[in-house]
């Protein structure tokens, strides 16, 4: 059966046709879709959040840590004394 005989078989048995042209053709999709599709954005958008406090923390622990150094350096520099 050609398709376009399926379309008007499916269009011509009323509104439960045309829930049904609209499912195949991917324009209604079930609850539980949906929901899972939600899930799983909550889930990557935690997911991503958590990313950014790691960054985050990695880039405070970095700034500490050139702090650090930097101060034993200098500390190094003022008990070596002026460079003759």
């Amino acid at each position: 059966m050609p398709d376009s005989a399926l379309l008007s078989i499916l269009s011509s048995a009323g509104v439960a046709g045309v829930f049904c042209i609209f499912f195949v053709a991917g324009l209604i999709y079930p609850k539980t879709v949906i929901s899972d599709k939600n899930t799983e954005i909550a889930e990557l958008k935690a997911a991503l959040e958590a990313e950014r406090d790691r960054a985050n923390t990695a880039v405070t622990v970095a700034s500490a840590t050139r702090d650090i150094l930097a101060a034993f350096q200098l500390g190094r520099d003022q008990k070596a004394g002026p460079v003759p």
